[in-house]
């Protein structure tokens, strides 16, 4: 892959015309693979790209069947054919203006293994922040091609922690008892500032460079199933980020919402299941902007919905890892996130995907699992949720008194379990006391040792998929 990357940067720029070059700016899947259930599409950008033929060579089997333009010019799509007996290999994409041609080389490889051991309720799930837990590479903590800059005394700064440093502690880890991590999100983040949590993606691609490569990533999968652990993927559909690289030139005029004048989500949850919600109020939800620095994508337009699709089956592929985690999942249009899940698990059977479906109703939450009987026939194909309920339950429970709870009503719990008959599979849901949107626990909590005991003993005993946040282990506060 590595060669692959280099020769794909050295024939960037190719033509037998001196009169005229094209720049391939971004070709995207970076490659794909013999004997896949998902049909390949090419994203391809370079100036007045839309007005060239393509096809590709260098063997049998694989063919590009049809050519789509974009309302840019600067785009063509190119869905591309590839027989199960197609030999692996590079193959080279052409296109052709007249007189103008250019060769790039894409590499489809051969498959290493299909089948997948995605987390379960064996598993006890360690949730990172990368930039927070460890610096195991100082030289990458500022990079060139990012905007922010390391900065450790700004609390919502980039610290410096890196794929590296994960590495360096899988020993510590896999010693807690913990079987797979969930790392928030990896990839590239170049907003000018705040960029460390990663929720705004600039390139679904690569990681970002101050957290390695994806190379670095691949070797971070590989040490971590050397020590029993599996790797779970925190990845964003709902919406991308202004630094994006296509922010600049969109494929189509509704590639994102761009809703003008700008118009922020009004994250009223319930409008998507709600069967007598306005149908305005719902737009409002679903395709205004989660904030002013994070584009609301439109998976309504079947290009973006293939392309999110791919990206996922790409990673999952490319790296070997073990599943997702899905980001703000219920402000997604539904339907086409339901065919983005289908598409995952009908690649990987068995793979889990977890998705955020942030409220304290287990009506709510129990309405985004797959197979959940909803009135309204509709069907997520999310296999797990987050048990949002049982954590508020438990905080309810255990919080120290004047923190706006009044704390010590442990039948919270004993209630938010009663609710389990609304849910569909007890199995795929994931439970947790806190995560990186929420207070440390150890604070949360009083800095109580006999609280965290309690909280950690409901974590091991109760039904569902544990996930601790890295620290708490140690009552970080």
């Amino acid at each position: 892959m590595k060669k692959l990357m280099l020769a794909a940067a050295l024939s960037a720029t190719l033509s037998l015309s001196a009169s005229a070059q094209v720049r391939l700016t971004h070709v995207e899947p970076l490659s794909w693979w013999v004997g896949m259930n998902t049909e390949l599409q090419i994203l391809v950008q370079a100036p007045g790209i839309g007005a060239y033929s393509a096809s590709i060579e260098g063997g049998k089997g694989v063919y590009v069947k049809a050519v789509h333009k974009a309302d840019s010019p600067n785009y063509l799509f190119l869905d591309v054919d590839i027989d199960k007996n197609a030999r692996p290999g590079t193959y080279t994409l052409v296109f052709r203006n007249g007189a103008d041609e250019v060769r790039y080389p894409y590499q489809i490889a051969a498959r290493e293994k299909a089948a997948r051991q995605s987390y379960t309720t064996a598993d006890l799930i360690y949730l990172i922040v990368p930039d927070r837990f460890s610096d195991g590479d100082p030289s990458i903590d500022s990079t060139d091609d990012t905007a922010e800059k390391v900065n450790r005394s700004q609390p919502m700064g980039r610290h410096g922690g890196d794929l590296q440093g994960i590495i360096n502690h899988l020993d510590y880890i896999a010693g807690l008892g913990a079987t797979a991590i969930w790392c928030t999100p990896l990839l590239g983040d170049n907003d000018r500032r705040g960029s460390y949590h990663g929720y705004a993606c600039s390139d679904y691609y690569h990681v970002d460079s101050r957290y390695g490569t994806n190379e670095k990533y691949r070797e971070f999968v590989e040490k971590a199933h050397a020590k029993g652990l599996k790797v779970v993927m925190d990845v964003v559909t709902n919406h991308s980020s202004t630094a994006h690289w296509w922010m600049k030139d969109l494929p189509f005029k509704d590639w994102v919402h761009m809703n003008e004048p700008y118009v922020n989500s009004n994250h009223q949850m319930s409008l998507a299941l709600d069967p007598n919600a306005s149908k305005a109020d719902l737009a409002v939800m679903q395709d205004g902007w989660f904030v002013p620095s994070m584009p609301d994508m439109n998976l309504d337009n079947p290009y973006m919905l293939r392309y999110f699709q791919q990206w996922a089956v790409w990673w999952a592929e490319y790296s070997g890892l073990d599943g997702f985690r899905v980001d703000t999942w219920f402000y997604n249009e539904k339907e086409p996130m339901s065919r983005w899940a289908k598409a995952v698990t009908d690649e990987y059977p068995g793979f889990n995907i977890v998705g955020e479906n942030w409220s304290l109703n287990p009506d709510f939450v129990a309405y985004w699992q797959k197979d959940h009987p909803n009135a309204d026939g509709f069907n997520s194909n999310l296999p797990t949720i987050m048990d949002f309920p049982l954590q508020g339950a438990i905080l309810q429970a255990l919080e120290a008194p004047g923190r706006g709870r009044r704390g010590g009503d442990i039948s919270a719990v004993y209630n938010a379990l009663s609710h389990d008959f609304v849910y569909k599979d007890l199995s795929h849901m994931m439970i947790f006391l806190s995560n990186h949107d929420m207070a440390r626990i150890g604070d949360t909590f009083g800095k109580s040792p006999e609280k965290m005991k309690i909280a950690f003993t409901l974590l091991a005993t109760l039904r569902g998929i544990p996930q601790l946040f890295y620290g708490d282990e140690m009552m970080f506060v």
